[in-house]
């Protein structure tokens, strides 16, 4: 019997494994659906602002043929007002692609991964670094910090997680 409970428990551990990879598979599928959606979303509003832009060329071509070019303008303001809140939706969506992504963009407009609490490219400290989300794998063969001994893409001066100026630093490779 209790060899029972043994082999009872490893199939239990085996089966919560196999729920704990079928889930979190689950959610990179629907991470992945979630950023192909909102990537062509993104594009599409990219399109329909190319063919506004066309709309306001044909109109202040037209006004040029006629020799009039203020019978234009109503009309290029109410156009370049359409093309500015498709530009405020592409921006949303922009950030919840980062957020997908689990990304954030510096003020200097390095994006960089969530957990940085460093610039690599201007060396700015952001206010908080999110504990929640895991660093990327270690590569091996990759650049490190001198100093605390992060994996560094090649073109960082700065350290994500240290902000330690790399340029003035011999890297390890």
């Amino acid at each position: 019997m209790h060899a029972k409970l043994i082999q009872g428990g490893l199939e239990m551990k085996w089966l919560d494994l196999l729920r704990e990879g079928a889930s979190r598979a689950a959610d990179k599928a629907q991470r992945t659906v979630e950023v192909t959606r909102t990537s062509a979303q993104i594009a599409g509003k990219r399109k329909q602002i190319r063919n506004v832009m066309r709309q306001i060329g044909a109109s202040v071509y037209e006004a040029y043929k006629n020799g009039d070019f203020t019978a234009s303008g109503p009309e290029v303001v109410r156009l370049s007002a359409q093309i500015e809140e498709m530009e405020r939706e592409i921006g949303n969506l922009e950030l919840e692609l980062q957020r997908l992504n689990r990304e954030k963009t510096c003020s200097c407009g390095k994006v960089v991964p969530y957990n940085a609490r460093f610039c690599p490219d201007c060396g700015k400290r952001f206010e908080t670094a999110p504990e929640t989300i895991n660093a990327a794998l270690e590569v091996e063969g990759s650049l490190r910090c001198v100093k605390c001994d992060a994996e560094l893409e090649a073109d960082d001066r700065f350290c994500i997680r240290c902000g330690s100026d790399q340029s003035a630093l011999s890297r390890q490779e």
